[in-house]
């Protein structure tokens, strides 16, 4: 074990980031790198009036009173308004799996679209860390279309590992409830241990996900992008690079906890710092909904006028706070990201980089 391999990829790092970052304050690269790390980085619903005055019946009576029809009236009304929910419900059944399923399947194309985008990001991200001149966006894009789309496959491959072993898990858990509910005392002490193994499963599948995806991106990506290949031929790489070298892999990840522990308690600071950028857009859209309330708008009125506005106001806010954030946390993703770049090519030549 040599652990000047792993030191000096921390220099190297730093070195890289300064250079990039903290040598000449180019703001237009920072706001470009901001946002190609904001994608590639991993360091990531009846009608009536509403008041504040008391309802009042037609009587004249109590708003309580009226709005329950009374203690006589509560019950069949409430029954009427069942029975007629359901039987919207039955008439409208098919209408409403259809949409259901329209709706999922849109939302499983534009998750499955954002993350491909995400994949290809990835590399443009690695490209910006590694390249010695500013890559442009759409050209690099190009450039990567192909192994974002390998490292995409291969990451819904890895989420399936733990996803079978839970799955696997639920047979014994089954029979374990069995146990439990048969009433007898071994029964239940095995049916317990079950479902404490079960948990050590599920543990245990998310510990496994945990180091395939910090793998990945420590070793795949940076072996894919000095290679130009695909996930199968990373991974032969990134096999040879380590032949001899695991005690220094474990030194790296040793390291790096070190520094993100370090490096963390920065981070918490801009994240709470951060925050009270959404004091502004929380206050704003609660006067609106007060000011609403107040005017005696119609509910569904003020949903149909207001509610989409609302919704994509939300959408871009979370995109520009999140873009904000990337952008002050940038020197920590471009350092962590040189730190496996500088690593991995000293593990072997052909994987240099920076």
């Amino acid at each position: 074990m040599n652990s000047s391999i792993v030191t000096d990829s921390v220099k190297d790092a730093w070195a890289r980031t300064r250079a990039l970052l903290l040598t000449q304050r180019d703001i237009g690269r920072w706001l470009k790198y901001g946002f190609i790390a904001m994608l590639g980085a991993t360091a990531m619903r009846g009608s009536g009036g509403m008041n504040f005055s008391t309802p009042m019946g037609p009587s004249g009576e109590s708003g309580d009173d009226w709005y329950w029809g009374g203690p006589e009236g509560m019950g069949p009304e409430v029954i009427d308004a069942f029975r007629a929910a359901a039987e919207w419900l039955a008439a409208n059944i098919a209408n409403l799996v259809m949409l259901a399923i329209g709706l999922l399947t849109v939302w499983l194309i534009v998750w499955i679209a954002f993350l491909y985008i995400r994949s290809v990001f990835r590399f443009i991200f690695v490209e910006a860390v590694a390249a010695p001149r500013e890559p442009r966006i759409d050209a690099s894009f190009h450039r990567h279309t192909r192994v974002g789309l390998s490292l995409l496959l291969w990451n819904f491959v890895l989420a399936l590992i733990p996803l079978a072993l839970i799955i696997l898990a639920l047979v014994p858990i089954l029979s374990s409830i069995g146990l439990i509910a048969s009433g007898k005392p071994a029964g239940a002490v095995v049916g317990v241990g079950g479902i404490f193994g079960l948990i050590s499963v599920i543990f245990f599948a998310m510990l496994l996900l945990m180091m395939g995806r910090g793998l990945t991106d420590d070793f795949l990506v940076p072996a894919m992008y000095a290679r130009k290949c695909g996930v199968m031929d990373g991974w032969r790489h990134v096999a040879r690079a380590w032949q001899g070298e695991l005690g220094n892999v474990i030194f790296f990840y040793l390291l790096k906890i070190v520094l993100a522990i370090g490096v963390g308690i920065v981070t918490a600071i801009v994240g709470l710092a951060s925050l009270l950028l959404l004091i502004g857009p929380v206050l704003s859209l609660g006067g609106i909904v007060a000011l609403i309330a107040m005017s005696g708008m119609d509910p569904r009125a003020a949903i149909t006028i207001f509610g989409g506005p609302a919704l994509i106001t939300m959408v871009l806010g979370g995109i520009a706070y999140g873009y904000i954030v990337s952008v002050a946390l940038l020197p920590v993703s471009v350092f962590f990201q040189a730190y496996s770049l500088a690593f991995v090519g000293k593990l072997d030549r052909s994987l240099r980089t920076i």
